[in-house]
């Protein structure tokens, strides 16, 4: 029981990443080659672009429209809304078949399905979140060191709590599926014993 409420609560906790993570913008951020001079920084995310000045102001700007992005920007938020929508639905199904709730107690094989049912969606958002963002990654790091300018793009801290994040969902559904298959088996050696227990009682 405390292993699932573990994994439940690691994988709510992947998920408010995963939106903390989509919605902020230092996904990629200018680097610097240590120079002390620069007194304007440049960040971007999946919604928009910012700068800041030498006055410290903060200058952001969406972009302009859906059709004038890259690719991998429109890949980015399709894969990071997805993997928010299935983190949602797993946690909504998956708090019924925890063992702490009283729902579906009449029937555990019911609630032990429901509760893997969330960890497999859970399981999904992890990965398609855990897949995009290691893209991204591998591009910056690539970029980064074919281009030969000065100001190079690199992770950003929204890209790296993204990816962690994508691992928290990732394992916190492992974690709900292997407890939701432990009890299940655990219930059929239980319900197999009491019928091989008594082989004839319901004959006269």
């Amino acid at each position: 029981m405390a292993l699932q409420l573990f994994g439940y609560i690691m994988s709510i906790t992947g998920l408010c990443g995963l939106i903390i993570g989509t919605f902020t913008n230092e996904w990629k951020i200018i680097g610097h080659d240590n120079d002390k001079t620069v007194t304007r920084d440049e960040y971007e995310g999946l919604w928009m672009e910012c700068e800041i000045n030498s006055l410290s102001v903060v200058h952001c700007k969406y972009y302009n429209s859906l059709l004038h992005q890259t690719y991998e920007i429109q890949l980015g938020r399709v894969m990071m809304i997805i993997s928010i929508v299935f983190s949602s639905l797993a946690a909504l199904v998956a708090i019924s078949g925890l063992r702490y709730t009283r729902c579906l107690d009449e029937n555990e094989q019911s609630k032990d399905r429901t509760a893997f049912a969330g960890g497999i969606l859970f399981v999904c958002s992890g990965l398609c979140a855990l897949g995009i963002t290691s893209w991204f990654m591998y591009g910056i790091v690539e970029n980064f060191f074919q281009d030969t300018r000065d100001d190079r793009y690199v992770i950003g801290r929204s890209l790296i709590g993204a990816f962690f994040a994508s691992l928290l969902c990732l394992f916190g559904g492992v974690l709900l599926c292997a407890c939701s298959v432990t009890h299940l088996r655990s219930n059929k050696n239980l319900s197999t014993h009491l019928i091989s227990k008594n082989p004839g009682k319901d004959y006269v």
